[in-house]
């Protein structure tokens, strides 16, 4: 069925229907065309419909079908179509073609992700999801899961009830690799009793700051004639979950070490589990200190945050909680502030009074990277609700503009739709 065909059977009035940039017959057309309901032959419906399905894999046929009123003859016709809309050869076009991050979560176990896999994919056991919940991406970013064919159906218990946008949903099984197979995106290896497994997040679902991700290569560009080995160094100040610092380290470009600091153990931890998973542990140094709001700075002692006590009468033991400590030495000792990094960043983090000792740790001609929140004027918002925490306008380029050369300085809008000011600016010498 060619245009001039489609045309000349419904009128040249008709034309532009067919001639909308980027796809030429929509479900619009269907639509449009309710009144020729009784007349419209089956092989044209039918090629109208077909040639819909890839447009919009998530639109609701079976409500079309109902406003559309088809007649008895096309019931058949009817459950074809909507059987080949859920097929996973449909779901697979359809997410290739519609997911810029093509990101896909596995629920299934390690042994069966990486003896047969969709890449690029992310093998997280369902079961294992509680603890992993910080590597997911942000709720308003969408991606797609495979689902093992013994719990098909948990994405809805896991993730979509809980606010995730998980519009692609995959259940394993021979269909779904065979196509996976036909398009390329099927990895298959024999993995041996004495075969150690790959690294589970050769791919991530996390996603780094924006604006590190805008800025790095204006960076790493610069950064690499300032090194004779390409080893870089950088320091993430309240690195938080550490999806900026196992990023940076995990590049390719130049040879990250990240030094990451935060006053929370358990954002350490993540900060450790995500290196660990991309291969990069030994390139980055975990800090275990608090950056108070007079810009001082303290370590806390390297002790467990939790000691063993015994109870009384069935010798059960418990394990309590003691709040850390902080260690008595003082800030000349503390070994990050004793050297400079070619880049130093900040990410959704502010204490004012530390800003300059922000600027004496960059190196000349190192970077200082800030991307916190802004009272824009335009915007309103509840977290922080202090203004201790949220910069004004200017008040960036205000403090750095001296000793260094201003390259961004921009607001723009987080996945919630909260401001902040993103601020790249690279150190005189």
């Amino acid at each position: 069925m060619t245009k001039k065909k489609l045309i000349n059977m419904f009128g040249e009035e008709n034309k532009r229907m067919f001639l909308k940039p980027g796809f030429w017959v929509s479900i619009n057309i269907l639509r449009d065309f309710k009144a020729f309901n009784k007349c419209l032959p089956e092989n044209v419906f039918v090629y109208l419909f077909q040639m819909s399905l890839f447009l919009d894999i998530n639109l609701h046929y079976e409500n079309i079908f109902v406003r559309l009123k088809l007649p008895a003859s096309l019931q058949l016709i009817r459950e074809n179509l909507l059987t080949s809309v859920n097929s996973p050869k449909s779901t697979l076009y359809h997410w290739i073609n519609n997911s810029s991050k093509k990101l896909l979560l596995d629920f299934r176990p390690l042994h069966k992700h990486y003896t047969r896999r969709i890449i690029p994919s992310v093998c997280i056991p369902f079961t294992d999801l509680k603890k992993h919940l910080f590597e997911l991406p942000s709720k308003s970013l969408p991606f797609a899961v495979l689902e093992p064919h013994d719990n098909a159906g948990i994405t809805q218990k896991l993730l979509i009830d809980q606010g995730w946008n998980v519009p692609w949903i995959f259940v394993e099984g021979e269909e779904l690799w065979e196509v996976s197979r036909e398009l390329g995106i099927l990895e298959e290896i024999d993995y041996g009793p004495n075969n150690e497994l790959k690294n589970r997040l050769k791919w991530t679902l996390f996603q780094p700051s924006p604006f590190l991700v805008r800025t790095i290569d204006r960076i790493e560009e610069s950064l690499k004639h300032l090194s004779s080995n390409h080893v870089v160094n950088c320091l993430d100040i309240a690195c938080g979950n550490g999806r900026d610092a196992a990023w940076l380290s995990s590049r390719q470009t130049i040879d990250w070490r990240v030094t990451a600091v935060d006053a929370m153990s358990v954002a350490l931890d993540r900060t450790r589990q995500l290196a660990s998973d991309l291969d990069v542990l030994f390139k980055i140094q975990t800090i275990h200190a608090k950056i108070m709001v007079d810009g001082s700075v303290k370590r806390y002692q390297e002790s467990l945050s939790s000691q063993t006590s015994m109870k009384d009468g069935d010798g059960a033991s418990e394990m309590i909680k003691t709040r850390p400590k902080f260690d008595n030495i003082p800030e000349k000792e503390i070994e990050f502030l004793n050297k400079e990094y070619d880049l130093v960043i900040s990410i959704r983090f502010l204490r004012r009074e530390f800003l300059s000792n922000m600027a004496n740790l960059v190196k000349p001609r190192g970077f200082l990277l800030i991307s916190t929140f802004v009272n824009d004027g335009k915007h309103t918002y509840k977290n922080p609700r202090s203004n201790s925490h949220r910069l004004e306008l200017g008040e960036l380029a205000t403090k750095f503009r001296k000793g260094f050369e201003i390259i961004n300085d921009e607001i723009e809008l987080i996945e919630d739709g909260r401001p902040v000011n993103s601020f790249l600016a690279r150190k005189k010498i």
